[in-house]
Formats: C-alpha cells, structure tokens, sequence
C-alpha cells in the first residue's frame, strides 16, 4: 500500500538496494559505452596509421618507380616535342604531344588526390569519436558525483 499523500516516509533497505542497483546498471552502461568508443576510436587509429604506413611505403617504393616513369614520358614527350620543332612539324602534331603530357600529368594528379582522399576521410572521423568519448566520461563523472553526494 501507498503511504498517505503527505506524510514523508524513510527510506527502507529495498529502496536503497534498488537505487544502488540502478545506479551500478547505469554506470556500467555508461563504462560499457564508453569502452567501445574507445575502441572504435583505436581501431580507426589503427586503420589510419596503416593506411598512412601503406601510402608512405608505397611512397617510397613506388615514388622512385613513379619519378623515373613520368620523367622517362616527360622527357619522351619533350624529344618528340623538339624532334617535331626540327622537322617542321604541323601545329596539330605538337599539340597531340602536348595533350598525351598534360594527360599523362592528369592521371598522376588524380590517382594521388584518390589516396589521401580515403586517407581523410578516416581521419575526419576522429575528432567526432574523440567529442563522444568526452561526452560520455563527463557523464560517467556526473553520475559518480552524484552517487558520492547520496552517500
């Protein structure tokens, strides 16, 4: 039964034991929460630094190859360039030449772009996993204020 509207009644040992009960339940949903971020915030880190790893090994393995590939059209594309200038050649020829290199430049430019494009977008999400794990830690000390207050 239901005490009378306005007389105060102390509180018993089941009233204490279910406040605690909720409140360790809320506090380890709140940990719980708050692990996981932290994990999620680790493994994106983790893919990053990979990726990041990847690109600079590819960097430095392939770059040379990349170098040497493009200075070899470069200075392919600027001996037809000058053999054509010496031969008389149509305007039309060098401008066949110059768009194989501008082209040739493009491709480049693009495919490097399509890297640190995906590179970002990860690390795009880092600082809003970062807020959430702020977020939820100055929940977790609220709560424990909170508790600490009660007792």
């Amino acid at each position: 039964m239901m005490p009378p509207v306005g007389s105060e009644s102390a509180m018993t040992g089941n009233d204490w034991v279910g406040i605690i009960t909720i409140t360790v339940t809320v506090f380890a949903l709140y940990s719980s929460a708050l692990a996981w971020l932290v994990g999620q915030n680790g493994r994106l880190r983790a893919e990053t630094k990979r990726d990041l790893e990847r690109l600079e090994g590819r960097q430095g393995s392939d770059a040379g190859v990349v170098r040497a590939d493009v200075q070899a059209g470069i200075l392919a594309i600027q001996q037809q360039v000058n053999q054509l200038r010496d031969g008389s050649a149509t305007k039309p020829e060098l401008v066949a030449v110059e768009q194989r290199l501008a082209y040739t430049l493009n491709e480049f430019k693009t495919e490097s772009r399509g890297e640190f494009a995906k590179i970002s977008q990860k690390v795009d999400r880092l600082p809003a996993i970062e807020a959430n794990l702020v977020a939820v830690s100055r929940t977790v000390e609220k709560i424990g204020a909170a508790l600490s207050q009660r007792a």
